[in-house]
Protein backbone atom coordinates (compact mmCIF):
# COMPACT_ATOMS: atom_id res chain seq x y z
CA UNK A 1 0.00 0.00 0.00
CA UNK A 2 1.17 3.56 -0.91
CA UNK A 3 1.44 6.09 1.53
CA UNK A 4 -0.98 8.20 0.10
CA UNK A 5 -3.81 5.33 0.06
CA UNK A 6 -2.99 4.75 3.97
CA UNK A 7 -3.57 8.61 4.21
CA UNK A 8 -6.98 8.60 1.96
CA UNK A 9 -7.99 5.45 4.03
CA UNK A 10 -7.54 7.85 7.08
CA UNK A 11 -9.20 10.84 5.77
CA UNK A 12 -12.25 8.78 4.97
CA UNK A 13 -12.52 8.51 8.65
CA UNK A 14 -13.41 4.81 10.00
CA UNK A 15 -15.90 2.73 9.00
CA UNK A 16 -17.10 -1.09 8.80
CA UNK A 17 -14.07 -1.97 7.56
CA UNK A 18 -11.76 0.29 8.84
CA UNK A 19 -11.20 0.78 12.42
CA UNK A 20 -8.43 2.94 14.26
CA UNK A 21 -6.62 2.41 17.17
CA UNK A 22 -4.43 4.25 19.82
CA UNK A 23 -0.88 2.65 20.48
CA UNK A 24 -2.07 1.78 24.00
CA UNK A 25 -4.58 -0.66 23.08
CA UNK A 26 -5.32 -3.78 24.97
CA UNK A 27 -4.50 -6.75 23.00
CA UNK A 28 -7.83 -8.69 24.08
CA UNK A 29 -9.81 -6.18 22.71
CA UNK A 30 -7.65 -5.65 19.29
CA UNK A 31 -7.93 -9.35 18.76
CA UNK A 32 -12.20 -9.03 19.34
CA UNK A 33 -11.96 -6.20 16.54
CA UNK A 34 -10.03 -7.99 14.33
CA UNK A 35 -12.04 -11.21 14.50
CA UNK A 36 -15.07 -9.41 13.88
CA UNK A 37 -13.69 -8.10 10.81
CA UNK A 38 -12.73 -11.39 9.58
CA UNK A 39 -16.12 -12.77 10.35
CA UNK A 40 -17.64 -10.15 8.10
CA UNK A 41 -16.17 -8.85 5.31
CA UNK A 42 -12.49 -8.13 6.12
CA UNK A 43 -11.14 -4.85 6.92
CA UNK A 44 -8.32 -3.00 8.43
CA UNK A 45 -6.59 -1.79 11.90
CA UNK A 46 -4.78 0.88 11.77
CA UNK A 47 -2.63 1.05 15.02
CA UNK A 48 -1.10 4.54 16.01
CA UNK A 49 -4.73 6.38 14.64
CA UNK A 50 -6.85 8.29 17.01
CA UNK A 51 -10.76 8.32 16.27
CA UNK A 52 -10.71 11.35 14.75
CA UNK A 53 -8.20 10.67 12.54
CA UNK A 54 -5.18 12.21 14.08
CA UNK A 55 -1.54 10.04 13.32
CA UNK A 56 -0.19 9.68 16.89
CA UNK A 57 2.38 7.14 15.69
CA UNK A 58 3.30 3.31 17.90
CA UNK A 59 5.73 4.04 21.58
CA UNK A 60 8.38 1.03 21.07
CA UNK A 61 7.63 0.24 24.31
CA UNK A 62 4.06 -0.69 23.06
CA UNK A 63 4.80 -2.93 21.20
CA UNK A 64 6.03 -6.11 23.38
Amino acid sequence: MLKSELLEIIANGKSSGVEFKRDDVRPEQLAKDVVAMANFWGGCVLLGVEDDGTITGIQHQNLE
